[in-house]
């Protein structure tokens, strides 16, 4: 008999993820009002978006809980932004849906789904429900163009226009696109009041009414971004960290946990399987990237 290896046995945690993970490419289309992840998430994760999330599985159900609730299990489910969330995840694709920043795709999504508790909604064994969960597994197992994937997820989803409506919203849609533009830099609160042409209190209001946010929070959602797309063009997570606006490698490991529910080595190993697609949402020196990039899985 030939010698008994325990090779497999030894396989640490990280090992394993990285196997599946090969056998799952993901995609993360970044656009300007919204973006889409399309992929496996093998962990159970706790986070707080910092925007309204729709999370879809595309194979099987997953479990989820908000604030400490009882989980429950279901293949839709619909989270504000600011709620403590946890995903338990079975072994199938997920998509996350990142919807607009002015909740208006929430509120819209709201409407045709079941209400749980403190924001959370959840749909199953509904014909809208099969509409998004078909048309998103189709993105991910039949994956078309990358130009033509917004349209196809905004179809899917039912979305309304991401246009604001009214002054508050067009207030904070405004200071939105400038974040998106400075990212990077420490701009100050007053600065993009002065912007906005209303007063720093005026704007603390309007932008947390809106977005559910602080502004400084959202500004780190973008920079978590940028980090993630420069990581895979082969910048370091320290130089990376540093490079998007964070003060150092553990301030960004810190917020990347906590919007994200996901240690920064992850996405350093889900890279090499990961297709990046920049739609409009991020820019570097103001300038607004829309080329494609990524490394083929």
């Amino acid at each position: 008999m030939g010698k008994v290896t325990h090779t497999n046995m030894l396989l640490t945690k990280s090992d394993i993820l990285e196997k599946q993970m090969i056998k799952s490419p993901m995609q993360l289309h970044l656009w300007e009002h919204r973006s889409l992840f399309l992929g496996l998430i093998p962990e159970v994760v706790e986070f707080v978006p910092a925007c309204a999330w729709l999370l879809v599985g595309l194979n099987t159900p997953f479990e989820i809980s908000m604030n400490d609730s009882p989980r429950i299990k279901t293949h839709l489910a619909l989270v504000p932004a600011g709620g403590e969330v946890r995903y338990v995840p079975e072994d199938g694709i997920l998509a996350c849906c990142f919807l607009d920043v002015l909740s208006r795709d929430y509120q819209h999504l709201a409407k045709r789904m079941k209400p749980v508790l403190d924001g959370l909604y959840v749909l199953d064994n509904d014909l809208f429900a099969a509409q998004i969960i078909n048309n998103l597994r189709d993105l991910y197992f039949n994956p078309i163009e990358p130009t033509l994937v917004y349209e196809q997820f905004v179809k899917a989803l039912d979305l309304p226009s991401p246009e604001p409506e009214g002054q508050v919203q067009e207030s904070i849609a405004k200071v939105v696109n400038s974040v998106r533009l400075s990212a990077t830099e420490n701009l100050t609160n007053g600065h993009y009041a002065a912007e906005a042409g209303v007063s720093e209190e005026v704007l603390a209001r309007w932008f947390r009414q809106v977005t559910g946010l602080t502004l400084r929070r959202y500004r780190n959602w973008h920079r978590l971004f940028l980090a993630a797309w420069l990581m895979q063009q082969g910048v370091s997570l320290t130089e990376a960290a540093h490079e998007v606006g964070f003060s150092d490698a553990a301030h960004f490991n810190h917020v990347f946990g906590e919007m994200l529910g996901l240690k920064p080595s992850f996405i350093q190993r889900a890279m090499a399987v990961t297709r990046i697609y920049l739609g409009g949402m991020l820019a570097i020196d103001g300038m607004v990237m829309y080329q494609a990039e990524g490394n083929n899985p």
